[in-house]
């Protein structure tokens, strides 16, 4: 004879959200790339990818003559392989110059 006891339904849920919510962080960007016309778009593109919203995007043009811009770029509630993995994708962009990268749990 076997006894097998499982949690409802919902309580399997609840410790299933819970422990994802420990794996989520928050990761912010700070690129510095050529102002060109396809930059934006190519550097959202790091994101969509992988299914991925910023929750933050802005974009200014440096000061001097405008061929540089400063791009802050955040992601809220994602895997911590995910920020990894735009990062990556960010670096590998012909145009950036610099990228600052900072992840919080």
């Amino acid at each position: 004879m076997s006894l097998h006891v499982s949690a409802p339904h919902g309580a399997q849920a609840a410790v299933a959200s819970s422990v994802a919510a420990q794996d989520l962080v928050s990761a912010r960007y700070l690129v510095t790339a050529d102002a060109s016309s396809g930059m934006l778009s190519r550097l959202v593109e790091a994101c969509a990818k992988l299914d991925v919203v910023p929750s933050r995007l802005h974009a200014s043009r440096e000061d001097g003559d405008g061929a540089m811009m400063t791009v802050d770029l955040r992601l809220t509630q994602v895997e911590a392989r995910t920020a990894e993995l735009v990062e990556f994708g960010l670096r590998r962009i012909v145009g950036v110059s610099q990228l600052i990268s900072a992840v919080d749990a």
